[in-house]
């Protein structure tokens, strides 16, 4: 048996060991402590202003980038109906058509 092996053993014999009368019980004034640590630290930091506009900016590129979709895709839509009227096709078209 090798070494961990060895020791996980000897680590779960004595937690069977242990007993279970364990105090669960949360201490007086707990989550109010949480609580006001919590909203100490959000607002603190050097980073939290960068973390404003970042999320600003991902919000702005996301918004550009469904604008930008959309007018593509407009624009799609209009070159359709002129491939097949005006004659041109597109080259990897005529190129697997050629068989």
């Amino acid at each position: 048996m090798n070494q961990f092996d060895h020791q996980w053993q000897r680590l779960t014999a004595l937690a069977r060991q242990a007993p279970a009368d364990r105090d669960t019980a949360v201490p007086p004034g707990f989550a109010t402590r949480v609580t006001a640590q919590a909203a100490a630290t959000t607002t603190a930091g050097p980073w939290f202003t960068l973390e404003r506009f970042a999320l600003r900016g991902l919000l702005v590129a996301a918004a550009c980038s469904v604008a930008a979709g959309a007018y593509n895709f407009s624009i799609l839509e209009s070159d359709q109906s002129d491939i097949y009227t005006t004659g041109t096709v597109d080259t990897i078209v005529e190129m697997l058509d050629i068989s």
